[in-house]
């Protein structure tokens, strides 16, 4: 975990504020968002379990505070009984959320007939019919609900353009397309403009339709080159984008006009993805109360994009056969150490055993309550310190990453479903590796949306910038990075940043190669080794990791196995690595013991930039015998006290808990700059002013304390 170097236990970059401590059930509640606080424990409730007294008695025993009630329940039941509520998808199925009964015959038909005529969504958000007949349902069920002091309000639950992120070319209704010319007018003036754009020969706005998958790859795909122009099939994924975020910002402000104190928001984000409009610049900003899967890194990117203040909960599912229970209180640790600021434990059928009592699920989930209880507390309104390390995240790369993973997929690029998507998507897989090998090396980066970078960039910039295969980039950003780097600024790229502008038109040059010092470059798809999160086999570096393209050459390089990586070069007062390398892949290999070559190979490139950046780590952890994955979380809560959460970053491989916990007890050496006094959160002990701690360990529960100055 490395040396006995000293660093401070602070970092250089602010959060936004999340609410996470503990709360117990009381026999009354009293209703009004004032009364909310603490660690929400909610009970997710089947619609055939009757909400009576033995059993709120029951789930207020095993910890929760709070139930889910849907449209139509009785919402003054859960208060009767000593518990409070959040509704759940207040505005129902059908028109935010696509039923299968409605979303697959359309892409069932359109698999077999390829005709956008087909392309109707049910519900078309660009149509005022179905705004109005949203603020309907919500005004209907918000009024007599307000009273009564829900916690937090979702509109909906796994809401999407389409079904989840399933691609399908929504939405061709006439009010769609009516909206869809009326933003290209603004966007391109003169329709002349938009051909060229676009390389296309409409002959006005009016006539103007957009390209669907199978028509941009037509025109695109198929030859030896990166596709050119793929704007016209872009735009309209864009245009979707932005219509689901206007749909749902305007539905969120209808709640906060009734009540501004009851969080409202979204359940069940998917990752962002080219379909289902989950842009996460356009939603964050809207929303108060929110839950994103965690795939990925979609959860860190949602943290980040989030307001100060908004509310972020995670469902808690049941362990699977054969898994230890302890799986659920490392699960709720892990959303304590993020800033949770409650969990929705999946569900109440899961939770009972036939007899009526807890099933074994229900212990396990009384027990992770307990144990978290007096360490959630301590972080009630706590702010997480992020390390000074931006993470750019462009959903126009999304968009071309999505294009260029799918281009051997032929017609069956409809198939590419979400749950396939989440293990053969670059853009997730970057976006996920990038993250768990700064966790792992000790840092919290935050996120940060290339629409406004240029603008940040100049305000607070960070020390290290990262650009995960960020392959799409305007004009605007490319020349904002290149100022920061000038003025002093550090930059690192895996592979292929700016290949593309914005609007996904491809550059004769990358924007980004002269700053990195990269030449050589040929637009062709045998030169680009990952394709779907993976690269390519015959990319395996003699180091370990992979290449992520061939026929680069830079001045200052690493050839290896004929490859250059790791280029350096030098701009003003900063530098710029190119490292040509696929962390996409990290996520994969950091946990599998036969992997691990590539995985250390990774970390000592990232970590070389680090201190060339002068970014450091804010504790040193060494622990015999634990895999390089201890991740460290510093806290500042509204007093002014200083929190430190460890844990062990392995939900993603439950088996490495199991073999830790089974080799007895762990314990981890903390080290500090200064003599620090440290307090175990968990059991009160205070351990007396050093440099350096030797505690113990949970691989489930984690380490979560308190620090003091002498």
């Amino acid at each position: 975990m490395g040396g006995t170097t000293r660093f401070p236990l602070a970092v250089l970059c602010s959060c936004a504020v999340f609410c996470c401590i503990a709360a117990r059930g009381e026999a009354q509640v009293d209703a009004g968002p004032a009364a909310v606080s603490g660690f929400q424990k909610i009970l997710w409730v089947r619609g055939g379990q009757k909400v009576d007294a033995p059993f709120a008695t029951l789930i207020r025993s095993a910890g929760f505070n709070a139930v889910s009630i849907s449209s139509g329940q009785d919402p003054t039941v859960p208060g009767r009984h000593g518990l409070r509520f959040y509704q759940d998808q207040i505005c129902g199925k059908g028109i935010l959320e696509l039923r299968s009964q409605q979303y697959g015959p359309i892409a069932k038909e359109y698999g077999a007939k390829r005709d956008e005529d087909v392309l109707f969504r049910p519900a078309v958000l660009s149509s005022t019919e179905t705004l109005v007949r949203l603020t309907k349902i919500l005004s209907a069920r918000l009024d007599p609900l307000i009273e009564h002091g829900p916690i937090a309000i979702s509109l909906g639950d796994e809401i999407s353009v389409t079904r989840h992120a399933n691609p399908l070319d929504f939405c061709f209704a006439p009010a769609s397309l009516r909206h869809f010319r009326a933003f290209l007018k603004s966007r391109h003036r003169t329709i002349d403009q938009l051909n060229k754009s676009w390389k296309t020969d409409f002959v006005s706005f009016e006539q103007l339709r957009p390209f669907t998958a199978d028509a941009i790859r037509a025109r695109e795909l198929g030859g030896k080159l990166l596709p050119a122009n793929l704007a016209p099939w872009a735009a309209h994924r864009e245009f979707m984008d932005a219509e689901f975020a206007r749909v749902i910002e305007r539905l969120v402000r209808q709640v906060r006009r009734k009540d501004a104190n009851i969080p409202c928001g979204l359940t069940g984000l998917q990752p962002p993805s080219a379909y289902g409009g989950h842009d996460y610049s356009r939603l964050m900003p809207h929303l108060g109360f929110f839950e994103a899967y965690d795939i990925g890194g979609a959860r860190e990117l949602a943290m980040s994009l989030a307001n100060p203040g908004s509310r972020q909960i995670a469902t808690l599912f049941p362990p699977k056969d054969g898994e230890d229970p302890r799986l659920v209180t490392a699960r709720l640790a892990d959303m304590v150490a993020h800033g949770m600021w409650g969990t929705v434990v999946w569900s109440s059928t899961e939770l009972l055993a036939k007899t009526g009592k807890l099933s074994a699920y229900g212990a396990a989930v009384a027990a992770g309550f307990k144990a978290i209880d007096p360490v959630a507390r301590h972080f009630a309104g706590a702010e997480m310190l992020r390390s000074p390390v931006w993470i750019v995240e462009s959903q126009a790369s999304v968009r071309a990453w999505w294009m260029l993973d799918s281009r051997r997929d032929g017609e069956t690029w409809t198939k590419r479903l979400s749950s396939y998507e989440a293990t053969h998507s670059t853009s997730l897989a970057s976006r996920h590796g990038w993250v768990r090998l700064l966790e792992d090396i000790g840092l919290q980066p935050r996120f940060v949306s290339a629409t406004e970078l240029h603008v940040r960039l100049l305000a607070h910039p960070p020390r290290l910038l990262v650009l995960p295969a960020t392959i799409a980039m305007s004009d605007p950003t490319a020349a904002a990075i290149r100022h920061f780097v000038a003025k002093g600024g550090v930059v690192v790229a895996d592979h292929t940043p700016g290949l593309y502008d914005q609007r996904l038109r491809l550059r004769e040059k990358g924007a980004l190669d002269k700053l990195f010092g990269v030449n050589g470059r040929r637009f062709v798809l045998e030169n680009m080794l990952v394709h779907e999160g993976r690269p390519a086999k015959n990319a395996r570096l003699s180091t370990g990791p992979a290449a992520a393209e061939k026929g680069l050459q830079a001045e200052i390089a690493d050839p290896i196995s004929g490859f250059q990586v790791q280029m350096e070069a030098t701009h003003g007062k900063g530098r710029a690595f190119y490292l040509n390398l696929a962390v996409c892949e990290y996520g994969k290999v950091r946990l599998e013991p036969k992997r691990l070559h590539a995985a250390v190979g990774l970390r000592k490139r990232v970590r070389h930039i680090l201190r060339e950046a002068r970014v450091l780590q804010p504790v040193l952890l060494q622990a015999k015998g634990m895999p390089t994955c201890l991740e460290r979380m510093v806290f500042k809560t509204p007093d002014g006290r200083r929190l430190l959460a460890v844990r062990v970053n392995a939900l993603e491989s439950p088996r490495i808990l199991a073999q830790l916990a089974k080799r007895g007890p762990h314990t981890a050496r903390v080290i500090f700059r200064a003599k620090s006094i440290v307090v175990d959160l968990r059991t009160g002990k205070e351990y007396p002013a050093a440099f350096q701690h030797d505690l113990p360990l949970d691989p489930y529960g984690g380490l979560f304390l308190e620090v003091r100055k002498p």
